[in-house]
C-alpha cells in the first residue's frame, strides 16, 4: 500500500503538467472553452487528490518506519543477547549500542528513500523522457545524451563515500565505548587526578571524529557542486535548443511549458538520485555493521541438546585445551576432579584461567579440546538451559536492574512465593536490613544498586541462588572487594548456601580458601598442586607466596 501510494503520487505528478499544457494550447490556439474548463476541472481534482493522498503516504511512512525499526532493533537485541560469551568479550559495547540505535533505522531508511523512492524516481524519468521524445524527439535525444555525465558522477563519488561512512561508523563505535568507560569511572579518575589525560583523550578522539566527518563532508559536497554544475550545462544546453524551435514555430506555448516543467524535474530527479546514491553507500556501510552481527556465532550453535541431571555433583575436567586467541593459550592440559559435595577452591595468579573455568561450567565457552563431565554427563552434550539451571555462579560484581529488592532477587526463581523469597533472605542473612527499610521488599534499587553496600549485593546474590536451587555454586571473587568484617559475614552465608552442594570458590583472599575442603593451585594454565589448605599453608612455597603477595598488595 505504501509503495501503491508513491506509485499514484508520482504518475499524478507527471499527468499534471502534461493537463496544464494541454489547457494552454486549447485556449491559445483553439480558443476551446469547454475543453479548457472540462480539463481545469480534472486538473483541479487531481491536485486535491495528490493533497489527500500525500498525506496518507507520509502518515502510512510514519507507521511503518516506527513498526519496522521496533522490529529490527528487537531482532538485533535478540541476537545480540544469544551471542557467543566469546565473541561479545571482544565487541565494542559502544558499536553496539550504535547498532541497536542507529543503525536499525538506517535499515528502513534505505528501503523507503534509496529503494522505493529511488524506484519512484526513475520510473518518473523514464516516464519524462518517453513523452519528451513524443512531442520533440530531438529533445529527448539530447537529455539522454547528457544523462550518463551524471551517471558517472555517481560512480566515481559513490565508492569513496562509502568508505568514508565505514570510517565513520567504526570510529564512532569507538568513541562511544571510550565514553561510557570513563562516565562508569569518574570517581577513579578524580581519585588519580587524570582529568587533564581524559580531557586530552576526549580532545584527541573528537579530533579524529571531526576530521574524518569533515572529509565525508567536503567530498560530499565536492560531489554535489559538480551534479549541479552538470546540471546547469544541461539547461544552458536545452535553452538555446528550445530558444532556436521556438524562433522557428517548432515549439507551442504548452509544449515549451511541459518541457522545462519536466526539464526542471528531471534535474530535480537526476540531483535526487544522486544524492540518494551517495547516501546508500554510507547507509550500506551501516546494513553491513547490522549484517555483520546478525551473522556473528551464537549460543544456538552450541550443539547439545540433552538433559543435564545432576543427582550428585561430581565435576571432572579431562584434558582441557581452551585460548581466546590462537597465540594466547589459556588452559592447556588442564585436568581436575572434584567429588560429590566437596568444596574445592582454585587459586593461582590473575590471568591464569581460573574466571574461564567458571564460564566454560556455565556453558559459555567451549573447550577446543577436551571435556568436563558432571555425574558422568558431558557438558558439550547437554542444553545450556539444564546446565544453567544447575550451575549457579555469583560473582564480584552483582547485577541488580532498576526496581525492587524483591524484583531482583526473583530474578533466581520469578515464580517463587513471598514464603520462598523471605526464606531465601533469612538463610543469605539479610532479611534483617530489608525487612527495616520503609518498604521491605518493594524498596526501589537505583541504577547498580546505587545505596547498597557490597556485602548487601553479595548477600541479595545468595538470596538469588537459593532460589534458583542448584546443584552446583561457583564464587568467582565474591568477596574480593569487601572488607574483613563484611567478608567474615558473608562467609556465614555461605556456610548455609553450600550446606548439601558442590561448590568451586575462586579467590584472592586466603580467609575465603580456608573454608574449602581442598585447594587447586594453577599455574601456565593447569594444575600444579593440590592438597588441604592447612597442607598447602605449611608445605606449598607458591601457595604461601601467591598469598603474601596478594594481601600486601590488595
Amino acid at each position: 500500500m505504501f509503495y501503491f501510494g508513491w506509485l499514484v503520487d508520482m504518475i499524478l505528478s507527471v499527468s499534471m503538467p502534461i493537463l496544464f499544457g494541454v489547457m494552454i494550447n486549447e485556449i491559445v490556439y483553439y480558443q476551446n472553452v469547454p475543453v479548457f474548463v472540462k480539463v481545469s476541472l480534472v486538473f483541479v481534482v487531481m491536485s486535491i487528490f495528490s493533497c489527500v493522498l500525500y498525506f496518507f503516504v507520509y502518515a502510512q511512512h510514519h507507521y511503518l518506519m516506527s513498526r519496522y525499526v521496533f522490529d529490527i532493533k528487537m531482532d538485533v537485541f535478540s541476537y545480540i543477547q544469544n551471542c557467543e560469551a566469546q565473541y561479545l568479550s571482544g565487541a565494542s559495547s559502544g558499536d553496539m549500542v550504535t547498532t541497536i540505535q542507529n543503525y536499525s533505522a538506517e535499515c528502513m531508511n534505505f528501503i523507503v528513500r534509496n529503494v522505493i523512492h529511488t524506484s519512484n524516481h526513475i520510473l518518473t524519468l523514464l516516464a519524462v523522457t518517453a513523452y519528451l521524445f513524443v512531442i520533440h524527439w530531438q529533445i529527448g535525444v539530447l537529455l539522454v545524451f547528457l544523462a550518463p555525465v551524471s551517471v558517472w558522477v555517481n560512480a566515481k563519488f559513490g565508492k569513496r563515500m562509502r568508505s568514508y561512512g565505514d570510517m565513520q561508523r567504526a570510529s564512532y563505535g569507538s568513541y562511544i565505548s571510550w565514553v561510557y568507560e570513563i562516565l562508569s569511572g569518574l570517581g577513579n579518575i578524580r581519585m588519580l587526578e587524570a582529568e587533564h589525560k581524559v580531557k586530552r583523550d576526549f580532545v584527541k578522539r573528537n579530533k579524529e571524529l571531526f576530521d574524518i566527518n569533515i572529509k565525508s563532508g567536503l567530498l560530499n559536497l565536492t560531489a554535489g557542486n559538480i551534479i549541479t554544475f552538470t546540471s546547469l550545462a544541461m539547461q544552458l544546453v536545452i535553452f538555446v535548443f528550445i530558444g532556436y524551435e521556438s524562433v522557428n514555430l517548432n515549439i507551442t506555448v504548452g509544449e515549451f511549458i511541459v518541457i522545462m516543467t519536466f526539464y526542471g524535474m528531471l534535474t530535480e530527479k537526476v540531483k535526487i538520485l544522486s544524492e540518494s546514491y551517495l547516501n546508500a553507500q554510507s547507509r550500506i556501510s551501516s546494513i553491513q555493521r547490522i549484517h555483520d552481527v546478525m551473522e556473528s556465532p551464537t549460543e544456538d550453535d552450541w550443539g547439545g541438546k540433552n538433559e543435564l541431571t545432576v543427582s550428585k555433583g561430581n565435576i571432572k575436567f579431562r584434558d582441557i585445551e581452551f585460548s581466546y586467541e590462537k597465540s594466547n593459550t589459556v588452559l592447556e592440559g588442564f585436568s581436575l576432579a572434584i567429588e560429590p559435595g566437596e568444596r574445592c577452591a582454585i587459586v593461582g595468579e590473575s590471568g591464569s584461567g581460573k574466571t574461564t573455568l567458571a564460564y566454560m561450567m556455565a556453558g559459555f565457552y567451549k573447550p577446543q579440546s577436551g571435556h568436563i563431565e558432571i555425574d558422568g554427563q558431558r557438558l558439550s552434550e547437554c542444553s545450556l538451559k539444564s546446565i544453567r539451571r544447575n550451575v549457579g555462579i555469583i560473582q564480584q560484581d552483582v547485577l541488580l536492574f532498576e526496581g525492587t529488592i524483591k524484583e531482583n532477587i526473583m530474578l533466581g526463581n520469578r515464580m517463587a512465593h513471598d514464603d520462598e523469597i523471605i526464606s531465601a533472605c533469612r538463610r543469605a542473612g539479610i532479611w534483617e536490613f530489608i525487612n527495616g527499610l520503609a518498604e521491605g521488599l518493594d524498596t526501589a534499587v537505583g541504577k547498580n544498586g546505587v545505596g547498597l553496600s557490597g556485602g548487601q549485593k553479595q548477600r541479595i546474590a545468595i538470596a538469588r541462588i537459593y532460589l534458583k536451587d542448584p546443584k552446583i555454586i561457583i564464587f568467582d571473587e565474591a568477596t574480593s572487594s569487601l572488607d574483613t568484617e563484611t567478608e567474615e559475614q558473608i562467609h556465614e552465608s555461605w556456610k548455609n548456601v553450600l550446606e548439601g552442594r558442590t561448590s568451586i570458590v575462586i579467590a584472592h583472599r586466603q580467609s575465603s580458601v580456608m573454608l574449602c575442603d581442598r585447594v587447586a593451585l594453577m599455574d601456565g594454565g593447569k594444575i600444579c598442586e593440590t592438597g588441604t589448605p592447612s597442607h598447602m599453608l605449611e608445605n606449598s612455597l607458591a601457595f604461601k607466596t601467591l598469598f603474601n603477595v596478594t594481601e600486601n598488595n590488595p
